[in-house]
Parts: structure tokens; sequence; C-alpha cells
């Protein structure tokens, strides 16, 4: 199942066309960040295959983000009677 590659981590609407940074360059970044904070992270690695390894992870965090979101959809449609407000953004 394909991801949406194009969300945006920090979107503004304050800001004329700051659309923010994409969701999958934010969570890289993290992964990257922990990676190289390891003193035990693959020293052979070169910073290429780093950020390789960084987006990998990046990718299979935003198709895990995606599943969640889809469950929880399901769910809420068998659970929540049809017209009734359902409060949505909490994220866990």
């Amino acid at each position: 199942m394909p991801f949406k590659p194009l969300l945006r981590a920090f979107p503004s609407v304050l800001v004329r066309d700051s659309r923010g940074m994409l969701l999958r360059d934010y969570f890289a970044s993290d992964a990257m960040k922990g990676l190289l904070s390891d003193p035990d992270w693959r020293r052979d690695m070169d910073f290429d295959d780093t950020a390789r390894a960084a987006y990998k992870m990046a990718d299979a965090m935003l198709r895990v983000r995606e599943e969640k979101q889809e469950t929880q959809e399901e769910t809420q449609e068998e659970t929540v009677p049809p017209g009734t407000l359902v409060e949505t953004g909490s994220e866990e």
C-alpha cells in the first residue's frame, strides 16, 4: 500500500507560501540523528549509506502511520452511529 509522501511536518497558514518541510524528511532527520548518536552504529557505513537507512526508516514510519489511521477510521465507522460528532486530530 503506498503512503502519502507529500505530507508536511510544519505547515503554516501564517506565513505566505510556507508549506513546511515534508514529513518524510522530518522523520528521516530524526532517524539519522538517532543512528549517528549511537556509538555502536555501523562505522563501516558512510554518510550516504546512513542517509539511505534513515529514509528507509522514515518510509516505514509513514507506512505504519497510514495503516494506523486506516484502522482507526475503520473502527470509528463500525462504532460511531451516523450523525455523531467525532473529535479528530489527537494522536497518541
